[in-house]
């Protein structure tokens, strides 16, 4: 079982919610990489192809927020959400959920989803969570983009005392990734001052997507100079189209650094 402590249960809690509400979502769930605990019961058992580690799910948001059920675990490398730990890339699916077997067709039909998103979200050991979204409204490739942007910097504070190797911010695309943050770069901060032995940690002060989206963006253009296309461009080291970038920069309010 991934135990998780009161720090990374709030910016899991926050990344679901934020998720969920920038979606218009049904269902969204987050699970991160941990030990193979339970396959001998686990209903996905013959299809996981290393028994040594899945995909735990530590939280969910909209109708459903248990952590137990059918979906406890998922194989890495099996059916959607798998492959999406595997590869590392996002996914997005608008037309014929059910062929998918993304879920029961009749829960599909009854809550009207309209399509599907999950996002990686890097975790230690180079291995990769997974932050997905059942909405009721087809979400575009910009919407996953972001969600996968906020994915990427909310995984650090997930993966902070999850043992030694746990993984620094992931670099972007080739030409390098953001140089280390000077601040927080997640969906909680950290308190100013240690807590007391024995105290509980006091609550993460949580962020929306919308404020990790324009801290990363910004972070970005100040490392590039401004340059927001070509090899060293902002829109490469975010995984991003320039015209997606553009567009986000415009209705974010975000302005190029002045050189």
């Amino acid at each position: 079982m991934l135990s998780l402590d009161a720090n990374r249960r709030a910016v899991a809690r926050a990344l679901t919610e934020e998720c969920l509400g920038a979606c218009d979502g049904v269902l969204a769930r987050l699970w991160l990489p941990g030990p193979g605990d339970r396959c001998a019961t686990c209903p996905f058992a013959i299809e996981c192809p290393d028994r040594t580690w899945c995909l735990h799910l530590v939280t969910g948001a909209g109708l459903d927020a248990r952590t137990e059920g059918r979906f406890a675990r998922f194989p890495v490398g099996a059916r959607r959400v798998g492959e999406v730990a595997r590869a590392g890339a996002p996914l997005l699916a608008v037309e014929e959920l059910p062929r998918l077997g993304l879920a029961d067709p009749a829960w599909l039909a009854t809550h009207r989803v309209a399509s599907f998103a999950a996002v990686p979200v890097p975790h230690d050991h180079g291995r990769n969570g997974v932050l997905a979204v059942f909405a009721r409204r087809a979400l575009h490739a910009g919407e996953v983009a972001c969600l996968a942007l906020a994915a990427r910097w909310a995984g650090p504070a997930l993966a902070a005392g999850a043992g030694a190797g746990s993984a620094a911010p992931p670099a972007g695309a080739a030409g390098g990734g953001l140089p280390p943050p000077t601040g927080a770069a997640a969906l909680a901060r950290p308190p100013a001052t240690a807590p007391a032995a024995g105290a509980a940690p006091p609550p993460a002060a949580l962020r929306t997507l919308a404020e990790i989206e324009r801290e990363a963006i910004e972070r970005a253009l100040a490392h590039t100079g401004g340059r927001v296309s070509g090899p060293r461009g902002a829109a490469l080291i975010l995984g991003l189209k320039p015209t997606t970038l553009e567009s986000r920069m415009k209705k974010l309010g975000v302005r190029k650094p002045r050189p």
